[in-house]
């Protein structure tokens, strides 16, 4: 669009494909014979849509040219034979695995030295970040 001018690039557009009556066509004609940028607008539009043209029959040609997809039966049967694979192994294997999920929980027996440990367990953490504290211990009170 060109700012130094009142023609813009959908008044060149209309032009282009005969939208406008005799005056408005005159003036737009005449703009561009003095307009250097908006006569190469236009002629730019007008390449780019010679361009495009040929689009509409090539899309159509090639929806033409392509063969209508058949579902053969053996594809059919193997779509049927994978799903009934599939129905026959999930309903054989639901049983086992809601046996697995349905058992209760066993409770765990703790040992005294596990409960101690579990118990004191901040210690012990401490105690694995300090040994040189163990050390010392050891060496200060002998048994």
């Amino acid at each position: 669009m060109n700012t130094n001018t009142s023609i813009t690039t959908a008044e060149i557009d209309r032009w282009r494909a005969g939208l406008l009556d005799a005056e408005q066509s005159r003036i737009v004609q005449e703009a561009l014979r003095s307009n250097e940028s908006l006569a190469a607008e236009a002629e730019f539009g007008a390449r780019l849509a010679a361009g495009l043209a040929p689009l509409p029959q090539l899309a159509a040609r090639r929806a033409q040219a392509r063969p209508a997809r058949h579902l053969r039966w053996p594809r059919v049967m193997a779509a049927g034979f994978v799903t009934a694979s599939l129905a026959v192994f999930t309903l054989a294997a639901l049983p086992l695995l809601s046996s697995h999920t349905q058992t209760p929980l066993q409770p765990v027996m703790l040992n005294a030295q596990t409960a101690d440990a579990v118990q004191h367990m901040d210690f012990y953490e401490w105690l694995a970040a300090h040994p040189q504290a163990m050390q010392d211990a050891r060496h200060a009170n002998p048994a």
